[in-house]
């Protein structure tokens, strides 16, 4: 009856976004092709077991009515060895391809690209640092290269080429390298469709890999406990054509334009006196900018705010289906954000209360729709969150 249950339950997992068994890239079709078969095999000892075991139950059931007392069986030295030798040249064979496979998945190879860098030709090996920290994600592009860049302090990283959050952006068909790491408490990066899944601990460096073959949206979620919002601690990985890609890097390179509404420019206002701490845009007060160590780099860059469609952790939509702006919720969010996501903002983790009015509400959110280009509405509805 269970197992019956069990079966039925898998069915309602079709379309699940975090689908193990559904892989879209080279580094998961991997992990498939050793799964596949690992499973029909405990399947045919699940099958051998239950036999074995009916077969023994049916036919030295206890019958009541027999006075004499049963026979008692004492070992079987055969069948000892059998079922201890079996599994263990099953488990030999089985640890011989996994790590096959292991070592594939954390193989680096060189793979550079070229893109397009402020009107130059960069040769660029697909590297992005990956930052986890409670409870969002963080990605910095250095595309001129990691080589000479410090990433052993993940709470002072060397400024990066773009800096977004929740949505990485990555070219189709090429291998891309992760360098993951955390700023606070152990965490573990999961994009199923494209790889497994590698924690990541603070003062460390975790090399991982994705590849997608084709462009879409592909989520992920957190697998480490790390704190109240764990479980709204999510990301996406949005692959795009290698032309999508380049505008993509073009984009995120300029600088938003200034505001010239008379309500931006309150809003710029609230958030050089509010959100200035903690939170960067580049024009204001980016990584290279003055006074830019007096920034916490505990919350998003927000420089190209727009150009994304999920925040706070991925778990919220900026936009409604229609392309509009998400208003109500954003406004919500701005509010009050401990509400809106459990967090322990005194202790800077999570954006705390900051006590706006209605006006400085309205002013930010009229400033923050100045920051960058809104995505294709095909973007907007692939990456829409429940």
């Amino acid at each position: 009856m269970g197992l019956a249950t069990l079966l039925t339950v898998t069915g309602c997992a079709a379309d699940a976004e975090l689908d193990t068994m559904n892989p879209q890239g080279p580094l998961a079709q991997e992990i498939d092709n050793l799964l596949q078969p690992v499973l029909i095999l405990a399947y045919v000892i699940f099958a051998m077991v239950l036999g074995v075991t009916l077969v023994i139950w049916w036919k030295f059931r206890d019958n009541h009515e027999d006075e004499e007392f049963p026979k008692q069986v004492h070992g079987n030295t055969k069948l000892e060895l059998l079922w201890t030798a079996a599994p263990t040249i099953i488990l030999a064979v089985l640890s011989v391809f996994t790590l096959i496979v292991l070592a594939s998945l954390n193989d680096r190879e060189d793979n550079a690209i070229s893109i397009q860098v402020d009107g130059e030709t960069v040769t660029w090996e697909p590297e992005v640092v990956v930052v986890g920290q409670q409870w969002w994600w963080e990605f910095r592009y250095y595309l001129h290269g990691l080589d000479g860049v410090d990433l052993s302090d993940a709470r002072n990283l060397p400024p990066a080429d773009i800096v977004t959050s929740s949505q990485m952006i990555i070219p189709i068909g090429q291998e891309i390298e992760l360098s993951a790491t955390s700023r606070d408490v152990i965490h573990s990066f999961w994009i199923p469709a494209l790889n497994g899944k590698r924690d990541v601990a603070p003062g460390r460096v975790h090399p991982w890999k994705l590849e997608a073959d084709n462009p879409g949206v592909y989520f992920g979620q957190c697998t480490e406990f790390c704190g109240l919002s764990h479980s709204r601690m999510r990301m996406q990985v949005v692959a795009m054509t290698p032309e999508d890609f380049q505008v993509w890097i073009t984009e995120q390179l300029a600088n938003p334009a200034e505001p010239t509404d008379e309500a931006a420019l309150r809003g710029q206002a609230v958030f050089e006196s509010q959100c200035t701490r903690c939170h960067v845009v580049n024009s204001i007060n980016g990584e290279t900018s003055t006074g830019a160590d007096l920034v916490s780099n505990a919350a998003p860059n927000l420089t190209h705010f727009m150009s994304r469609t999920t925040y706070a952790g991925g778990i919220f939509n900026l936009y409604e289906p229609d392309g509009s702006l998400d208003r109500t919720q954003l406004e919500a969010w701005l509010r009050n954000a401990p509400a809106e996501k459990p967090a322990y903002a005194q202790g800077g983790r999570g954006m705390p209360d900051l006590g706006l009015s209605e006006d400085q509400i309205d002013d930010l959110v009229a400033y923050l729709t100045t920051l960058g280009n809104s995505p294709r509405l095909s973007i907007i509805e692939a990456t829409e969150v429940e």
